[in-house]
């Protein structure tokens, strides 16, 4: 008899599912900082440069 399930639940392919599109939306987030002006000091530049450091802020500001 097997002790270990093989393959993986609902709950454990949504965690990867979420941290994939997450780290995929915080790279997102740098990327569009990168392409912004900086000659004018905004809102959204000050909220994606914090969103560098406070992964879960870049990660939905990414997808903005």
């Amino acid at each position: 008899m097997k002790r270990f399930q093989q393959g993986f639940t609902a709950v454990e392919l949504f965690i990867v599912a979420l941290v994939l599109l997450g780290g995929g939306g915080w790279i997102a987030n740098i990327v569009k900082l990168v392409g912004m002006d900086f000659g004018a000091i905004t809102g959204m530049l000050i909220v994606r440069a914090i969103g560098i450091f406070i992964a879960p802020l870049g990660a939905v500001m990414g997808y903005i």
